[in-house]
């Protein structure tokens, strides 16, 4: 995808957010990542793994990793793993939408002698590559795009029902 078509993300904040049913009063925390884009702007994905969503705020926040590692914790406290991302992946790109069933994918970049490499994969799994390499995140404009009309038509909505 070409560049012109594409947002750069600044910065990746995982959030937790406490959501309640008003009838039942039951609850459940809905887990994502809220993207700073180059332009100010912000994209959101949800439903993130709990682990992966924690592996970046220890990224972000460089504390020490907890006693009991995940995978994620583990591998970005791994040099050697690191280094071997730092020297293939080139860049992690989000760039569609299933739009049956609001699940975003993204394309990771390698490139390696010459080889290059597309592998499609999970937004929230890429992003923790391309965190613990430090190399570039983009999002597609077309599906920043599509994130804000979502938002002015339920926003629309939501006004529209007040009395």
């Amino acid at each position: 995808m070409p560049e012109d078509e594409l947002l750069k993300v600044k910065y990746v904040q995982p959030f937790y957010r406490l959501l309640r049913d008003v009838n039942s009063g039951a609850g459940a925390y809905v887990v994502g990542l809220s993207l700073l884009l180059e332009n100010n702007e912000e994209f959101t994905m949800v439903n993130i793994p709990m682990d992966v969503a924690e592996a970046i705020k220890l990224i972000n926040d460089s504390d020490m990793p907890p006693r009991r590692q995940s995978i994620y914790t583990f591998l970005s406290s791994h040099e050697d793993f690191k280094e071997i991302l730092r020297k293939t992946l080139k860049r992690v790109v989000i760039d569609e939408l299933e739009a049956d069933t609001g699940v975003y994918t993204a394309t990771v970049e390698f490139e390696d002698g010459g080889i290059s490499i597309s592998v499609k994969m999970i937004p929230s799994h890429a992003i923790y590559l391309a965190l613990i390499s430090g190399k570039p995140i983009f999002v597609s404009k077309k599906l920043v795009d599509m994130e804000k009309w979502w938002g002015n038509e339920s926003s629309e909505g939501e006004e529209g029902d007040q009395p």
